[in-house]
């Protein structure tokens, strides 16, 4: 009776300790539904409706999400100019690229377990007329 009780015991180990690594798995990636989002203009000028010097939907855009001096992810600029990187808690920079340009660089911090939303630009504003 002993052995049947043994062998109950040790068959159950792994179904226990599946458990315990599936909680801490979802306790520690319990942040990991936070990041940026938000949308890339492509010169500064948001309206309703395309400005000038909006970028061609077909030409496609990236955003860099980084620390420091290195990157951490990309995303794709979907056509309409939205994006949207998952990221974990922490301060980050971004910038968009869209084909040859790229926009200037800027600060966001994500909060655990929350969305920052932001507005980039992916080219540089024309300065203005001189006359």
């Amino acid at each position: 009776m002993q052995s049947v009780r043994r062998g109950i015991a040790l068959c159950s180990l792994p179904l226990v300790a599946a458990g315990i690594g599936g909680a801490a798995a979802i306790a520690l990636g319990s942040d990991a539904d936070s990041g940026i989002k938000g949308r890339v203009v492509p010169c500064g000028i948001v309206l309703e409706r395309p400005a000038p010097c909006a970028v061609d939907s077909k030409r496609v855009g990236r955003v860099l999400a980084g620390q420091r001096d290195h990157v951490v992810r990309r995303a794709k600029v979907r056509a309409d100019g939205s994006f949207r990187v998952r990221l974990d808690a922490g301060r980050y920079w971004l910038q968009a690229r869209m084909s040859s340009t790229r926009g200037r660089r800027t600060r966001a911090t994500v909060s655990e377990g929350a969305w920052t939303t932001v507005t980039l630009v992916a080219g540089r504003a024309a300065p203005p007329r001189q006359r």
